[in-house]
């Protein structure tokens, strides 16, 4: 009986020994599982960085394009703007330069 006992006992310790071997195991995988998550979690990060500095760059690089264009509008109409003014005070010289001269002529 002592004998049955024993073997018993000893499959009892066999067992708890296979079972924290199963369990070593399996905290071992799921520590792997966790570190390969973080990792691809870190290597996803860099790639949507990445991607958002491209997307900016492109935003940024649309507005410049879009503000580039606003301003040689500007300028040309600057520029046209500048030009009737300039017709405009040609005129009113010479139409002052007529008002002096006819009023030297009639001696005032």
């Amino acid at each position: 009986m002592i004998f049955l006992l024993n073997k018993i006992i000893e499959e009892v310790k066999n067992t708890e020994r296979t079972a924290d071997k199963i369990v070593e195991n399996a905290n071992n995988e799921a520590e792997k599982i966790i570190n390969n998550a973080h990792e691809e979690s870190g290597k996803i990060t860099e790639r949507v960085k990445e991607e958002a500095k491209k997307d900016g760059k492109i935003i940024i690089e649309k507005e410049e394009k879009s503000a580039r264009i606003e301003a040689d509008n500007i300028i040309k109409y600057s520029e046209r703007e500048k030009e009737e003014l300039a017709k405009k005070s040609t005129n009113n010289i010479a139409k002052a330069v007529k008002i002096v001269i006819k009023k030297v002529m009639e001696g005032k």
